[in-house]
């Protein structure tokens, strides 16, 4: 008799490309991963989640091919690259990343907007020709002349 696998029991998970190796860390004997490229039928009648990350298609097609599909979850914050309608009639659900990288655009967004106000792309490249030697100080937005 031949000793059920240790994973049996574990969802099946499909994925487009490797996950990091953190991500792959924490969810490290809770389910079953397989690459995309080296899926075949068996797992795609098994498989019970995608995960996707941005831009990375879910078409009605794929759903189609996985009958035991529960769930999609996206990586990024978007869906858009998911067709919503081929999940909903196969009452599969969606999730993404939702909110989880607002504090990081936040900050970006505002260093974005600081670097503009005080030149800051303009003022390297003052620097990296050397102009500075020759015309002086690099004239900031805020500095009277």
């Amino acid at each position: 008799m031949v000793a059920p696998s240790p994973d049996a029991g574990k969802p099946l998970v499909i994925l487009p490309r490797p996950l990091y190796p953190e991500f792959a860390a924490a969810l490290d004997g809770r389910f079953r991963f397989v690459l995309a490229a080296d899926a075949d039928e068996g797992n795609a009648a098994e498989a019970r989640a995608v995960l996707v990350p941005a831009l990375t298609p879910v078409s009605a097609d794929l759903v189609a091919r996985l009958p035991k599909l529960e769930i999609v979850v996206a990586t990024s914050t978007g869906v858009d690259h998911i067709d919503l309608d081929a999940c909903r009639r196969r009452g599969i659900s969606v999730t993404n990343a939702g909110e989880v990288f607002a504090p990081d655009v936040a900050d970006y967004a505002v260093g974005l907007v600081v670097a503009v106000l005080r030149r800051v792309a303009a003022a390297e490249a003052y620097l990296r020709r050397g102009r500075w030697a020759a015309d002086g100080d690099y004239p900031l937005a805020t500095k009277p002349n």
